[in-house]
């Protein structure tokens, strides 16, 4: 268990403080914009909702929505180790789109603060904001066990290029909370209870390694090949026929 200690105000201005909340394994307790790297919304995708933040093309013929909290250990570690190696081999070839979407788990003051300060800096620089603080995460918690959770979560906003001042000012922007809040209210509405949690074309998969998600994925894009393969065919007998 993960001891709350010493956390600044600015850190829980919306949340009810919690005294011992778990990390890894994150469960969420209750009952129940910009450059490729993060575009907005723009596309009439069923499987997209209001203020997503995406990475990879819109064309293609995958999309993984992910569910997970910057305060989750599980998370974390997927990031850090399965979430690399993912991007190379098809977010950043084509095949699949990915959506990050903010979900309360582990310590919710923590949680909160990163999503606010991803959710502050500029659209462009979002997703490398969220993975900064994955790996930071450990460190993080460290500091806040030693009532320096402030501290590190300003080190974390001035690395997203906002200032001490600008830092507070975020943390008390009801309007950027209720954006993130509302996407995870969207998850709790599925049933959606931990993280991470992956949507895979609409469909909620168990799948936490690379091995798992590639059973899934590959023969969505093989389906995927055929279909444009015989639409090419189709087309090509027109044309010849004409």
């Amino acid at each position: 268990m993960f001891k709350n200690k010493n956390i600044d105000s600015l850190l829980f201005t919306a949340f009810v403080c919690f005294l011992s909340l778990i990390v890894t394994g994150c469960s969420d307790n209750k009952v129940s914009k910009s450059s490729q790297d993060s575009q907005e919304n723009s596309d009439t995708s069923a499987y997209l909702i209001k203020n997503d933040h995406i990475t990879g093309s819109k064309d293609a013929p995958i999309t993984i929505v992910e569910y997970a909290s910057v305060a989750c250990g599980a998370c974390a570690n997927w990031h850090n180790q399965i979430y690399p190696e993912l991007k190379s081999k098809y977010v950043d070839t084509g095949k699949v789109r990915y959506v990050f979407r903010e979900f309360i788990t582990g310590v919710p003051e923590y949680a909160d603060a990163g999503f606010m300060i991803a959710l502050c800096a500029p659209d462009e620089n979002y997703f490398k904001n969220i993975a900064l603080q994955f790996k930071r995460q450990q460190q993080i918690f460290k500091m806040g066990s030693e009532g320096k959770a402030r501290e590190a979560y300003i080190g974390i906003a001035k690395s997203a290029g906002l200032s001490e001042d600008k830092f507070v000012e975020c943390m008390q922007n009801q309007e950027l909370r209720s954006e993130y809040r509302e996407k995870m209210q969207s998850g709790k509405d599925m049933g959606i209870n931990a993280t991470p949690t992956f949507i895979i074309n609409g469909k909620q998969e168990k799948v936490f390694t690379l091995d798992s998600i590639e059973e899934v994925i590959l023969p969505l894009i093989n389906a995927t090949k055929i279909e444009e393969k015989n639409t090419t065919d189709i087309t090509s007998t027109e044309v010849v026929s004409g």
